[in-house]
């Protein structure tokens, strides 16, 4: 391919990206802070308020219409553009920058009523995760045109704003960046078919199921942490839930948190292995660019809950 266009190098267009990670963070995170309790309600769904401002963002700046260039990316003196050196129409932008985002914004985005460990949900995530990697991985090893996935797609390349007057050759991609890319993809759908078959997160699914329907939570997440400290092991049974409200003081005594302890101690099998059951509240938004979090954490062996809880009730 001839063309009169120069390549951006690879550190010039990761400083461009960096710093357009740092304004859109500034701009969503003054926007969160000004509708706080309208994303707390929503949850996970937040994510998508980061979705629009960064798509809205990159389509805009990245077209014709601010001749091809993010706030980065004009510091950086580098414009996306056609192999002819021509900046692109605000239709190719826009699927550009949402190839590029939408699977960023939406991989950890909750399916209502399905938990994040069921079949739907891993094949869903690992659907989405594949694109990330792709982006990653084929801008990395694609030394020749460094196109990155979204580029290789809409036919976009980054270059710098200064043109040759004389044509140069683009020499074409390689297959190694495919290959690198495959060897990911087959590493990541053998996890995700381990996780979907693996005893301990159908577990897992069951009690996220359960605590996600108490009263107050928005969402939740379930684990089961090993942790080693001094050559000490200790096992831990760890809950997280996002709450519209956060309790003032005395954790033991919420009724989400004693709700959840009761819910963890009669329908995990082997609870007693575990030293310790860890419930954390959340209350806080994150929408990707941005997040601001409050959390109240409280954690005891399970004999100890199970004294709590009994207190509790004869009081």
């Amino acid at each position: 391919m001839n063309t009169t266009i120069i390549i951006s190098k690879f550190w010039t267009r990761i400083w461009a990206f960096l710093i357009d990670t740092l304004i859109l963070g500034v701009i969503g995170y003054l926007f969160g802070l000004m509708i706080q309790d309208f994303l707390i309600g929503i949850g996970s769904y937040g994510l998508i308020l980061g979705l629009i401002i960064t798509v809205s963002y990159q389509t805009i700046c990245n077209s014709k219409l601010l001749d091809g260039q993010t706030i980065g990316k004009h510091f950086m003196e580098i414009q996306v553009v056609d192999i002819n050196g021509n900046t692109i129409g605000v239709g190719k932008s826009f699927l550009r920058a949402l190839i590029l985002s939408f699977p960023y914004f939406t991989y950890n985005l909750s399916i209502p009523g399905l938990a994040d460990t069921s079949f739907i949900s891993v094949v869903k995530t690992i659907g989405l995760l594949s694109i990330i990697i792709g982006v990653v991985v084929i801008y990395i090893f694609n030394k020749q045109t460094r196109q990155s996935l979204h580029d290789l797609i809409i036919g976009t390349y980054v270059a710098k704003t200064e043109e040759r007057d004389e044509p140069i050759a683009i020499p074409g991609v390689t297959k190694t960046p495919f290959y690198v890319f495959g060897g990911f993809l087959v590493l990541l759908i053998g996890i995700g078919i381990y996780s979907v078959n693996s005893n301990g997160v159908q577990n897992l699914s069951g009690i996220y199921t359960k605590v996600s329907k108490i009263d107050g939570v928005i969402s939740a997440n379930v684990n089961e942490r090993t942790i080693f400290f001094n050559g000490t092991k200790t096992l831990v049974y760890e809950t997280t839930l996002s709450v519209k409200a956060l309790p003032n003081d005395d954790l033991e005594n919420d009724k989400i948190v004693r709700e959840t302890a009761r819910t963890i101690l009669n329908d995990v099998s082997n609870i007693n292995s575990f030293n310790a059951i860890t419930i954390s509240l959340n209350r806080g938004f994150n929408i990707g660019i941005a997040s601001h979090n409050t959390a109240k954490t409280v954690s005891y062996s399970p004999g100890e809950w199970r004294e709590i809880l009994q207190q509790t009730t004869q009081n």
